[in-house]
């Protein structure tokens, strides 16, 4: 259930992305009935409502094992229940990866993947689509018995042979430092599942928050999609410490592996349990700067400021909220999180939606006003070419009309020209999409696990990583040259329509292939990081190696796949606007053209159709001004600002 200031700092969200793609259909709608709407306009609408439609935000809760990440989050999310939702107890609870959401389309349940598909060398993100790989048990979400037992399920464990939990990766028998050893059956506790998608209509939840309960114990490192994908995509991550333990080496390294280089914004570092620090031999002000003491011992190890680290205790944070006890929820801090997370998540969320919507609807606008900006301007020459005609004998109408006969001439020997763009676009296109199409990957991803296949070495792992990356890099880097050929050929044709045509085409739309490089250089130093240091390979570590190399595999297709529809949508969009204007000026040539035939024909009169080119002028004139409304009205909802950026709090 929501807690209050969270909760309604998500529902404001909410409520500005609803009425921002109110603003968004109601002027799509307008440009379809009047006619303005081009395909390429309703592919650009489409995708703005897409965004704010399937926009969600993201906190990861990562720790090692036993800091309080579950009572945390029931805590601050699920205290409406009455109970504990997720389990919590002393020792590890979350056995596998959480994911905690809401999705209309689906039924209320929690989806879990077996432990068994880590032998299979399948990513999680392959797996996702794969509805019968996953278990799913049926969930009530008005019985908090049933969805507290339906959770129950990421706790479970089972005993298998250490030979089978080491080709998991479960398990190193090299490694003395190890906390899992076999029993005297030989046989190694593993957790029954690898990851776990509950689907649960809780009222934050419903607003578009996700929440990611991670599992401790090395479980991080032994699921690379968590390092990969899962906390570097999250738009917050809450990282727990036990205030009675401080910072130990593990949770060091849990921290400059798996967040530190991901997050450097929406971080918060928790220290939690301070009721452990609470003490009837002390009074408040000696706990407090006990505390405070604590707070600053984890700033200087992290290298964090001291604002973004908050004590608090979970467990009394939940007790009273199920109890109603406002002094031990004030004791808990709770609220200091909570206020923190309103403050810092939403803006830091509202920002990068208002960026990606603006870059659209720039576009779009410009697009639209540069359609009906060369409507009303071709009216507008059409009344000066008519009204210039008073008077004047038959000899000058015809000199008009061959005049105009022979500016639509030399437009279509232009349009040729447009139509060999086209081609070469084509090829482009067809180049950009075999460079990083789905065939070049595959060859790439082939050499590389030969590499690896015929080396157990750690420098043979390592090259064949290498060799994936560097050969991903590399496409893109082709792919940025090809994009600049083409961005050179649309500028020059932009200007040649302008100055030859009297079009009002502005610079092409940009395209840049950094943000895909950076993604890749990433995921590079990922690895590197973590493996860099490995000289011996043991069958777990090769084992680990491997399902880390698919995982690689799967997030640079998805670099690849993304860059191809992104690319697609950029080569439709700087042919757009000269299509739209072009398709527009034939238009005016064909009407002008035909006032004029009229005219001598004597079929209408001249003042006649002044009259009704008179009514067309007011009428673009009308549509260049709603445009101009309906666009502000977009823009003024971009502008609004929930909540103030989080000013940090004192040390």
């Amino acid at each position: 259930m929501a807690a209050g200031n969270f909760g309604e700092r998500i529902g404001a969200f909410k409520a500005w992305r609803s009425d921002l793609a109110e603003a968004v259909r109601r002027y799509g709608q307008w440009l379809a009935d009047t006619g303005l709407s081009q395909p390429d306009v309703q592919a650009r609408i489409a995708r703005v409502l897409e965004r704010l439609r399937e926009d969600r935000i993201s906190i990861a809760f990562v720790a090692e094992f036993s800091r309080g990440k579950s009572e945390l989050i029931n805590a601050i999310f699920f205290s409406g229940y009455g109970q504990r939702i997720l389990p919590s107890s002393a020792g590890r609870t979350t056995m596998c990866p959480t994911e905690l959401m809401y999705d209309r389309q689906r039924a209320p349940s929690i989806r879990l993947l077996p432990i068994e598909t880590r032998a299979h060398g399948q990513s999680l993100a392959q797996l996702r689509a794969d509805p019968q790989a996953w278990r799913e048990i049926a969930v009530q979400p008005e019985d908090p018995d049933s969805v507290a037992a339906a959770f129950a399920a990421v706790r479970e464990t089972r005993l298998v042979a250490a030979e089978e939990a080491c080709a998991m990766g479960l398990y190193d028998p090299d490694d003395a430092d190890s906390p899992v050893r076999p029993d005297g059956r030989g046989q190694v506790e593993i957790p029954c599942w690898r990851h776990a998608i509950a689907n649960i209509p809780d009222p934050l939840l419903e607003m578009g928050l996700v929440v990611i309960d991670t599992p401790g114990l090395n479980a991080i490192g032994n699921e690379p999609e968590l390092t990969l994908n899962i906390i570097p995509g999250a738009d917050a991550v809450l990282f727990m410490l036990a205030a009675d333990a401080g910072v130990t080496r593990s949770d060091i390294a849990v921290w400059r592996d798996s967040i530190s280089p991901s997050h450097q914004s929406g971080r918060f570092v928790v220290l939690n349990k301070i009721d452990g620090l609470w003490d009837n031999l002390r009074d408040d002000a000696q706990i407090d700067r006990e505390i405070a003491e604590q707070v600053a011992a984890v700033s200087a190890t992290l290298d964090v400021a001291p604002g973004r680290i908050f004590p608090v205790s979970a467990q009394k944070g939940l007790v009273a909220r199920i109890q109603g006890d406002r002094d031990l929820l004030r004791r808990s801090r709770l609220a200091d999180l909570e206020t923190a997370l309103s403050q810092d998540l939403v803006p830091q969320q509202q920002t990068l939606v208002r960026e990606h919507v603006m870059r659209d609807f720039d576009d779009l606008t410009a697009m639209v006003s540069s359609m009906v900006g060369s409507r009303r301007r071709g009216v507008v020459e059409q009344l000066f070419e008519l009204k210039s005609l008073r008077g004047k004998n038959r000899g000058v109408v015809d000199h008009m009309a061959a005049r105009i006969k022979a500016e639509r001439a030399d437009f279509d020997r232009s349009l040729r020209h447009l139509q060999a763009l086209r081609t070469v676009l084509t090829r482009h296109s067809q180049s950009i999409h075999t460079t990083i199409g789905a065939e070049s990957l595959r060859r790439h991803v082939r050499a590389a696990r030969e590499v690896m296949r015929v080396s157990h070495f750690s420098s043979g792992l390592r090259e064949g990583m290498t060799r994936l990356s560097d050969a991903a890099a590399a496409d893109f880097r082709q792919v940025a040259a090809l994009v600049a050929e083409v961005t050179t050929l649309m500028t020059a044709m932009y200007r040649t329509f302008n100055a030859e045509h009297g079009l009002s085409l502005g610079a092409p739309m940009t395209f840049s292939v950094r943000r895909y490089l950076a993604e890749l250089e990433r995921v590079d130093a990922l690895y590197r990081r973590q493996y860099s240091a490995l000289t011996l390979v043991t069958t777990e570590k090769w084992a680990l190696m491997r399902r880390f190399f698919e995982s690689v595999a799967a997030r640079i297709r998805e670099v690849y796949d993304t860059a191809n529809r992104e690319i697609e949508a950029w080569l439709r969009s700087v042919m757009a606007p000269i299509e739209g204007q072009v398709r527009e000026h034939q238009s005016q040539l064909r009407r002008r053209l035909e006032s004029v035939r009229r005219v001598l024909d004597a079929s209408q009169s001249l003042d006649s159709r002044i009259a009704e080119i008179e009514v067309s002028r007011e009428q673009a004139e009308q549509q260049l001004a709603i445009a101009t409304e309906l666009s502000q009205q977009v823009r003024a909802l971009l502008e609004v600002r929930l909540v103030p950026p989080l000013a940090l709090k004192a040390a």
